[in-house]
């Protein structure tokens, strides 16, 4: 009994030695533990901190590179381009003087604005709905139909004329040269010419009518337009001409503000076949015409 006695109590020492010892552990593990998570909370912080100061100074750097960004070289502009203006207030408005005119459906030009400062000239057309056109480098053009004349270009290399206006020269030799506005005399020569006997519908009560490409005081380009005061079978080639030009009022900065007329002291040449049968041609136009409303 005495010797069972001795034993227990050594072990119950062990025991709480071993639980000494293990809570000691335990202990030491937790510090252990907790030790690294500060100090990986303490270089999180650090990292988090160097993230904002890195994230604010690229701000800062592109805030310095923008003024000195648009240092890029600028190409010569070519002295044979014509700038337009993008910004165009057009001050003499008639956009809508003609439009009520429209009485039966076709080509009909409607009206007409103008920027008398920027010299831009809008056009307005209703076929059988409204468009418009902006003649921007032609703008002289048009607003010299509104005004009775005629300007034309002319290539200071070459010399070379053109009407309708080529605001580059196509002389080849030249290479594109820039052309200066010149007015042209309202003279001109047939080049070549046909006969319609059909046409849209705002020109059906017309027919029939002699449609002429005409050389403008001595050009290098033809203008098509109609051709009056004779009867469709006597044009000819090479038959000299002269602008006529609509009233005032009437002008709407288009190609219709004139049309040809024989120049004075011109007579037709005597019948031939040809004119003959040409004049066959008409003689059921004419009558179809007269059954128009």
């Amino acid at each position: 009994m005495s010797k069972k006695a001795q034993k227990k109590p050594v072990k119950r020492t062990t025991a709480k030695v071993t639980a000494k010892k293990s809570t000691a552990k335990a202990t030491a593990k937790k510090t252990t533990t907790k030790a690294p998570v500060k100090k990986s909370t303490t270089k999180a912080a650090a990292k988090k901190s160097t993230t904002r100061a890195t994230a604010k100074k690229p701000t800062a750097k592109a805030e310095v590179k923008k003024p000195t960004a648009p240092s890029v070289a600028k190409k010569p502009v070519d002295p044979r381009m014509h700038p337009i203006p993008l910004k165009v207030a057009y001050d003499d408005k008639h956009s809508n003087d003609f439009r009520g005119e429209v009485k039966e459906h076709g080509f009909h030009f409607a009206g007409y604005d103008y920027d008398s400062q920027e010299e831009q000239l809008k056009i307005f057309l209703h076929y059988d709905q409204l468009y418009y056109w902006r003649l921007s480098e032609l703008s002289k053009m048009g607003k010299g139909f509104l005004d009775g004349e005629l300007w034309g270009t002319q290539c200071p290399k070459c010399g070379d004329k053109f009407f309708p206006p080529r605001v580059n020269c196509w002389n080849l030799d030249c290479n594109l040269e820039k052309t200066k506005w010149i007015p042209l005399a309202g003279m001109g020569v047939v080049h070549t010419f046909t006969v319609a006997g059909w046409s849209g519908r705002s020109s059906l009560k017309r027919l029939p009518f002699v449609l002429a490409y005409v050389v403008v005081d001595g050009c290098k380009t033809a203008i098509a337009n109609e051709l009056r005061g004779l009867e469709p079978w006597h044009a000819e080639f090479g038959m000299p001409v002269k602008v006529v030009w609509a009233e005032k009022k009437d002008r709407r900065g288009t190609i219709t503000d004139f049309h040809f007329e024989p120049a004075e002291g011109w007579k037709p040449g005597p019948m031939n076949p040809e004119k003959e049968r040409i004049k066959e041609l008409c003689r059921p136009v004419y009558e179809w015409v007269r059954t128009l409303k």
